[in-house]
């Protein structure tokens, strides 16, 4: 029994040192890797201190290109095109000179290294490690490769880099989704008109194949980057069997659409820009597409085009039966050349999905006066109270109280009045009585209280009081949200 205690006692005490040295090797392992890691950043940091001034005046002009290559060809070690990224990628503005970045790339060999890199060919520091099929990128490069792919996918995208268009298609079918969503966006960035088609097929392939995972969202994004002269190509996608198919491209197309009226305000989809062919598909055909997806998108597409049959094809989805349909029509109708359909949107103040009513309410808002008379109208005669709410809710947000009460002033027809009293029973004094207290006309001041004086309203009650006590008010500046409807200048009273 003694024997065998002091047995156990020796082994116990082995596996104690045993334990010690295994701790100790790590402790001191982890000391010499956070020294080499040291050395290296402090190395990094003296390289960046020193060239970045060189890289910058040559971006600048104020260095000479060849000595300015000359001096950063000096940059030796294995860490050398990890420097060069830093000091031309990383540290790249969006006032950098392309064409000059582009070369100092191509001198410096960094071009060819990121393409071999995309294409598995060589590692994070420049050395071979596999070959490459003619026609399929090598699927492994390392267990973390597909960081230096996407990376070098970003670097050629970063530069504009167009000769890499080709590789960046085909990195479009890397094996590791993150690598083909970085390489769609290089692409996006680069914009070949002739890599349109492969983010095309791309992006017919990851929806109808459920083993891609590559981001839809970035092939989407990166198709709707291109020229709108592009669009064309969508036409088969517009007619595919696949309805996700026919929604992405219809809302490709109005991205693109979109992208290009933002630059100009008289924009419209005539045929040098938009084929004949894409106007009547949106015009006949996807109006009444099976999916309403499909329909909804297409209805700010359709309100671009020059047709005469965009009027009533946008007509045709305000009266859909699916209310998001509806709600996006009422939205593409706020166009002054649309005016002539305030009577039919005002009929969609009534709809019972809500969203739809706020469309509508600020569509004839956007139609300045003329659109905010129809609101007075159909307030005022309305039974519908969640119609009422949802005018009063946009005149008080689009801040258009204080032109209300601008044109009560004038009294011309007594309408405003009774849009006044309106808001009062809806409840929406508080914004009412601040606005009042902000315009210095007294002559409004003693209309309002003749007229509304005596009114039930708590808050009309207490700001009368407060009025007849000479307590100060808030000094607001309303401003006017409606086109052509000037607002009445805030002051002093």
């Amino acid at each position: 029994m003694p024997f065998l205690i002091e047995h156990i006692s020796e082994v116990v005490l082995a596996m104690n040192i045993l334990v010690f040295l295994a701790a100790s090797f790590l402790i001191v392992a982890a000391f010499l890797r956070r020294r080499r890691r040291e050395k290296y950043f402090s190395r990094i940091d003296a390289l960046r201190a020193r060239y970045t001034p060189i890289v910058s005046g040559m971006l600048e002009g104020k260095i000479e290109y060849g000595k300015g290559l000359d001096t950063l060809k000096g940059i030796t070690g294995s860490d050398r095109f990890r420097v060069l990224e830093l000091l031309l990628i990383e540290k790249k503005t969006e006032t950098s000179p392309a064409p000059i970045l582009r070369q100092l790339c191509a001198d410096l060999g960094l071009v060819e290294v990121w393409q071999q890199q995309l294409i598995g060919m060589v590692d994070a520091k420049g050395r071979q490690v596999s070959r490459v099929t003619s026609n399929r990128i090598q699927e492994k490069s390392g267990r973390l490769g597909y960081l230096v792919r996407a990376s070098s996918a970003h670097h050629l995208g970063a530069i504009f880099h167009q000769p890499s268009w080709p590789l960046l298609v085909k990195a479009l079918g890397d094996a590791h989704p993150d690598v083909a969503s970085v390489a769609a966006r290089s692409l996006a960035a680069i914009g070949e008109p002739e890599s349109f088609q492969p983010l095309l097929d791309c992006l017919h392939d990851v929806i109808q194949n459920a083993s891609r995972q590559v981001s839809l969202r970035s092939i989407k994004m990166a198709l709707v980057s291109f020229p709108l002269e592009q669009a064309a190509k969508l036409l088969p996608s517009l007619r595919h069997s696949h309805r996700r198919i026919r929604f992405l491209a219809v809302d490709i197309i109005r991205g693109m659409a979109e992208r290009r009226a933002a630059e100009n305000e008289d924009f419209v989809l005539d045929a040098q820009t938009f084929a004949p062919e894409l106007s009547e598909i949106f015009l006949s055909r996807l109006i009444s597409d099976e999916n309403p997806d499909v329909r909804a998108r297409a209805a700010p597409v359709i309100a671009y085009l020059p047709d005469q049959r965009a009027t009533s094809a946008l007509l045709i989805l305000l009266g859909d039966g699916e209310w998001f349909v509806r709600m996006h029509s009422a939205r593409a109708l706020a166009k002054q050349k649309y005016l002539s359909c305030a009577n039919l949107i005002a009929g969609r103040l009534t709809d019972a999905q809500w969203m739809v009513r706020e469309a509508a309410t600020r569509t004839l808002l956007s139609f300045g006066r003329e659109g905010l008379s129809r609101l007075y109208d159909h307030a005022l005669t309305t039974t519908d109270r969640y119609s009422k709410e949802q005018i009063g809710d946009e005149i008080q947000r689009a801040g258009l109280v204080p032109v209300l009460l601008g044109q009560y002033a004038q009294d011309r027809n007594g309408k405003e009045t009774q849009v006044m009293e309106l808001l009062a029973e809806l409840g929406k004094t508080s914004c009412m009585l601040e606005a009042l207290e902000g315009i210095p006309e007294r002559n409004l001041r003693r209309k309002f209280l003749a007229d509304f004086g005596r009114h039930p309203d708590p808050q009309i009650r207490s700001w009368v009081k407060g009025l007849a006590s000479g307590k100060p008010f808030s000094r607001l500046r309303p401003r006017a949200a409606v086109p052509g409807i000037p607002a009445p200048q805030a002051g002093r009273a």
